[in-house]
C-alpha cells in the first residue's frame, strides 16, 4: 500500500488527489491521511498507517525530522524552504532545494508524475491566489483550467470551498476530499454541499477577525476563535485588501496560540525570521512570503516580541 500524507490545504490536498490519480491509474493500492489540523507532528493514527504502507509519500509538509525515524522508502515532495534530507532511503523532491521557483506543491507533484489537470492549477491557486496569473506560471495554469472549463474566478471559489474543511477543524472531511477531488468531474467541485455549508460560518468568523484590524502598510490582526480561520484572514488583507503584508495573531486557538504572516512580496526577512523562531523552540514553518506558528498560549507574548523585532 502506497500511504499519502498530506497537508490540509488546498494545495495539499490537490497533491494528493493528483497523487491518487495516478495511483489509482496504474491499479497501485493507495491511502491518504493528513497530520492533527494545526499541528505538524504524526499522531497514532498516522503512524498506524505508515507502519503498513509499503512506501510513503509527504506532499506539501515541511516535516523534514518526521521522515528522518521512518525506515521506510519515501517521496518527500514540497515547495517549502527546507534542508536537503540526506538519507538513503528518501527521494526528496524540491525545486526551491536547486534555486529554482515553483508556484506550489501541485506543481512540483504534477511535474514528477507527468500529470498535469485543473488540481495542478488550484493547487497553485490556493497558494499564491489570483497573483498565479501574473507569474511565469500563469499562462501554464490558465490553460489547464479552461482545458477542464474552469475560469480563473471559478478556482479562487474552489480553493475556499476545499480550504473550509481544514478551517472548520474537520479532519475527516479533509481526508475525505482527496478522493473526491481525484475522481469528481470538474463541474462538481462548486456544488458540493458540505463545503458551502461551512464557507457561510467560516465567513462570519472572518468578519468578525477583521473587526481588530490596525495598522496601514502592514495589517496587524489579533483575535482568538476556534476556526483555523488564520490563514484566510492574512491572504485576504493582503489579496483582496492589498496590504503589503499581515501579520495575524489567534491568541486562543483550541487552547494554543497561533501566528501566521503573509507578505505581498517574497522577502529574505521571513526566512531569518523562521530560522530565529526555531532557534526560540518555536514550531515555525514557510517560505519567504509565509509563516506560520503554533505555539503554547503562555509564549504568545514572546512570539510577538520576535515578529517586532524583525519588522520593526
Amino acid at each position: 500500500m502506497r500511504l499519502i500524507i498530506h497537508h490540509w490545504d488546498a494545495d495539499g490536498v490537490c497533491s494528493a488527489a493528483i497523487t491518487a490519480k495516478v495511483f489509482e491509474d496504474a491499479e497501485v493500492e493507495w491511502q491518504s491521511c493528513t497530520p492533527p489540523i494545526g499541528r505538524f507532528e504524526l499522531d497514532d493514527k498516522v503512524l498506524k498507517l505508515v507502519g503498513r504502507a509499503a512506501k510513503i509519500y509527504f506532499l506539501d509538509l515541511n516535516m523534514v525530522d518526521a521522515v528522518k525515524g521512518i525506515d521506510k522508502p519515501i517521496v518527500f515532495i514540497d515547495h517549502h524552504s527546507q534542508e536537503r534530507i540526506q538519507k538513503r532511503n528518501v527521494i526528496h523532491v524540491n525545486p526551491v532545494l536547486d534555486g529554482n521557483s515553483t508556484p506550489s506543491a501541485s506543481w512540483v507533484v504534477s511535474s514528477y508524475f507527468s500529470c498535469w489537470n485543473h488540481l495542478s492549477a488550484i493547487g497553485a491557486v490556493g497558494d499564491l491566489g489570483m497573483k498565479l496569473f501574473s507569474t511565469e506560471f500563469g499562462p501554464l495554469a490558465e490553460k489547464l483550467l479552461i482545458k477542464h472549463g474552469i475560469s480563473k474566478s471559478d478556482a479562487l471559489k474552489i480553493v475556499n470551498l476545499i480550504d473550509s474543511s481544514y478551517i472548520m477543524m474537520d479532519r475527516k472531511g479533509v481526508e475525505e476530499s482527496v478522493a473526491f477531488l481525484a475522481f469528481a468531474n470538474p463541474s462538481e467541485l462548486l456544488e458540493r454541499e458540505e463545503w458551502i455549508k461551512n464557507l457561510e460560518r467560516i465567513e462570519n468568523e472572518i468578519d468578525k477577525a477583521f473587526s481588530n484590524l490596525k495598522g496601514k502598510d502592514i495589517a496587524w490582526i489579533e483575535f482568538s476563535s476556534h476556526l483555523n480561520i488564520i490563514s484566510k484572514v492574512a491572504r485576504r488583507a493582503v489579496w483582496e485588501k492589498k496590504f503589503n503584508a499581515a501579520i495575524v495573531i489567534n491568541k486562543d486557538f483550541n487552547g494554543l496560540a497561533q501566528l501566521y504572516i503573509r507578505l505581498k512580496e517574497p522577502s529574505s526577512r521571513l526566512l531569518k525570521l523562521i530560522s530565529e523562531l526555531r532557534a526560540k523552540g518555536f514550531n515555525a514553518g514557510g517560505k519567504e512570503e509565509v509563516v506560520g506558528v503554533v505555539c503554547q498560549k503562555d509564549r504568545i507574548d514572546d512570539l510577538i516580541k520576535a515578529v517586532k523585532e524583525v519588522f520593526g
